[in-house]
């Protein structure tokens, strides 16, 4: 007799992450209200040897799949990969270090509905530090943390990658992370205004809590000077994809006079990489367009200045 396909599957790339894999999906199966409805796909992107994921005992590993790439994929096309292998109806998006609250499966069907994506609670593993989804700064194309759950009207602008719920089939609609960006930085944001241009809704749910391993602040620092030129190009192409042509420009200078050993190259990837051809195809098929989503959320730029809407 077969067995029938879990409900959720929980989404992990993981690069250098080592035992911190199997110390996840303890905890997500730990935690679980239905631990037989759930499936883990880890994507080992390109992990160096002896930091490859370690799933765990025998029965973490007859519920997960992994999916070894041979070359640096970057978090957005290592969470398509996983999600292409994928089961479950539901696919729970997270980072391979972090921990689950008692009930998560069962809140997360609960609460999911056709059109919806849930943004769900970060804690700090390391203090009392909450962030209850992000909101988004323009014409920078960068996101901030709300640090207060958003009340009756529980919308928010950007979901976190410790925590994105979705339908496979929303996610498949949508066409997953933009895997024209590069390696790190910006998929979460753009993927969350894509969803919203697009005719859907994130809603944010302090009912799952996801507790999360920060990286410290000297390892952020050497993490994020070998990825620079990719998060400025990300940025950049976040912003051409969706912001008025008005202030493509201005976000252009606000990277060139904050990163200008790294501007030339970002620019050059822009240009490799299509993305005003990208900027073509979601103006053709999104029903509304970044303007909508300024009026959705009364956005003002990071200065606290209207938006314009060419």
């Amino acid at each position: 007799m077969t067995a029938a396909p879990p409900g959720i599957s929980v989404v992990l790339p993981a690069r250098d992450e080592g035992d911190r894999v199997g110390a996840t999906i303890a905890s997500a199966l730990d935690a679980a209200a239905g631990p037989a409805g759930v499936e883990f796909v880890v994507v080992d992107d390109c992990s160096a040897p002896e930091k490859r994921p370690e799933v765990g005992d025998a029965a973490a590993r007859r519920r997960t799949t992994v999916i070894r790439s041979a070359r640096h994929l970057g978090v957005g096309a290592a969470r398509n990969l996983a999600a292409r292998h994928a089961r479950g109806r539901v696919l729970f998006v997270t980072d391979a270090h972090t921990r689950f609250s008692a009930g998560w499966d069962r809140a997360a069907t609960r609460l999911l509905a056709p059109g919806r994506i849930l943004s769900v609670t970060i804690a700090d593993s390391t203090s009392d530090w909450r962030g209850h989804g992000c909101r988004l700064v323009v014409p920078y194309m960068g996101t901030r943390w709300n640090t207060t759950p958003p009340g009756p009207a529980p919308h928010v602008h950007v979901a976190s990658s410790a925590g994105t719920v979705v339908e496979r089939a929303l996610f498949d609609r949508l066409g997953g992370y933009d895997e024209g960006m590069v390696h790190y930085g910006g998929f979460e944001p753009e993927f969350s205004v894509r969803a919203w241009r697009a005719g859907a809704e994130i809603v944010h749910t302090t009912d799952i809590e996801i507790t999360h391993r920060f990286k410290p602040r000297e390892e952020v620092t050497s993490f994020v000077g070998t990825a620079r030129t990719s998060i400025v190009h990300n940025c950049l192409r976040f912003g051409t994809a969706h912001l008025p042509e008005s202030m493509i420009l201005q976000m252009v200078r606000l990277h060139a006079l904050e990163f200008p050993e790294h501007i030339r190259a970002a620019l050059a990837l822009l240009e490799e990489r299509g993305a005003w051809r990208r900027r073509e195809e979601l103006a053709a098929t999104l029903p509304h367009d970044f303007a909508w989503f300024v009026r959705r959320f009364d956005l003002l730029d990071q200065i606290g200045r209207p938006v314009p809407e060419k």
